[in-house]
């Protein structure tokens, strides 16, 4: 919870249950796979019955979704999953409700275009990367190397992993800078990183001469996009949203709602903030506990029948093509891999642009918005507006 981003987590969770009147408790793992799963095994003794959790690696997944099984309980994860893994696996039973995360590859693809525009769609680069294996890392990756193949005078001369963190990528932003005097822009695996490249760069005299942009939508980087020209932007994954609307499908299931298959893995929006002013009136939309005022119940579909209203973006995860896209997970797929029978049922019907129209039929304007007017794009990653 010192963690900036996880306090805005840990505020859609609070805003929605409280637009829902639910109860809710809000518990930290500490990095500890033990401690996660133990606390899913005794969710029901406190009454708990859903839990919305980040798996703390992708692995892990199957000991929640299948203790959460064994308890009867829901649950809701986000940003990492197995490869191959399904969240409506008939191991489940009914349990694993929900794995929602950003397009990693859209997103940091759009972010890599934009650097790659501002310094005139020609020179040297670098990327300073998360940790290899990590799922979320991996997909970042591949939304670089998509930009890459669109800019073919871009020429990116290393790729190192800077551990997530602006301690652990100082001193190999250092590096790299030594190593590659005549870079024009350094792609940042997120906002810390970002930090670390614009300390440095600060440091060196470089300011306004190598520009960098981050990942997370941090309140330190979105100052700093007003204040310091290296500063090109950030992409917001919006974690209040990520949650709070993970509240909003738990409560809808055990109310009775019923979600096709293919709802069970879903892209959340994001979205390039890409200039002072957006950064500026993204800052005004959160209060200081990360909060951003989602109308959560207005998104309820047991609470609305047909006039349920979506404030962010979202699309179906289509899994035929999901893992697949990215190269780490490509030697992972098992032999025998076959999608769960509803589910590929869901996409033979045709139910992945269905479901993704229905989203966009649903959307409404939302605390967002006017932030999204104000970016280059005027939309957000999955094209909302």
């Amino acid at each position: 919870m010192a963690n900036e981003y996880w306090q805005g987590w840990d505020a859609g969770c609070k805003l929605a249950t409280e637009q829902l009147g639910l109860k809710y408790m809000s518990q930290t793992f500490e990095d500890s796979i033990e401690k996660q799963i133990s606390q899913i095994e005794q969710a029901p003794s406190l009454g708990v019955n859903a839990v919305v959790t980040f798996a703390q690696n992708a692995e892990v997944i199957k000991a929640l979704a299948a203790t959460a099984s064994q308890v009867g309980i829901k649950l809701a994860n986000a940003h990492s999953t197995a490869a191959w893994l399904h969240a409506d696996d008939a191991a489940y039973g009914d349990a694993y409700l929900l794995y929602s995360q950003p397009d990693n590859i859209r997103g940091i693809a759009a972010m890599a275009q934009a650097l790659f525009d501002k310094i005139g769609n020609t020179g040297k680069v670098l990327y300073v990367g998360g940790l290899p294996g990590n799922f979320s890392a991996d997909s970042r990756m591949a939304g670089v190397q998509l930009a890459l193949g669109k800019n073919p005078d871009i020429t990116l001369v290393a790729n190192e992993p800077g551990g997530e963190n602006r301690v652990a990528a100082r001193p190999v932003v250092e590096n790299l800078l030594t190593a590659h005097p005549d870079v024009k822009a350094i792609i940042s695996y997120n906002d810390d990183t970002a930090i670390a490249v614009l300390d440095v760069l600060r440091e060196r005299g470089l300011t306004g001469s190598i520009v960098t942009a981050g990942n997370d939508a941090t309140r330190e980087m979105l100052n700093r996009m007003r204040e310091d020209e290296s500063a090109l932007g950030t992409v917001s994954i919006n974690a209040p949203f990520m949650t709070g609307y993970s509240v909003v499908t738990l409560y809808d299931a055990l109310e009775g709602v019923n979600y096709d298959p293919l709802e069970k893995m879903r892209y959340f929006d994001s979205l390039f903030l890409d200039s002072p002013e957006a950064a500026e009136k993204y800052l005004a939309a959160m209060d200081p506990s990360g909060r951003i005022d989602f109308d959560f119940k207005g998104m309820s579909r047991h609470a609305n029948g047909d006039n349920w209203k979506v404030q962010w973006g979202m699309e179906v995860i289509d899994p035929s093509n999901f893992w697949g896209k990215i190269e780490s997970m490509t030697s992972l797929k098992p032999a025998d891999w076959t999608l769960p029978e509803k589910v590929a049922a869901s996409i033979q019907a045709g139910n992945v642009d269905k479901l993704n129209a229905m989203y966009k039929a649903h959307s409404a304007p939302g605390p967002l918005s006017a932030v999204t007017g104000l970016t280059r794009a005027k939309k957000t990653v999955l094209g909302f507006s």
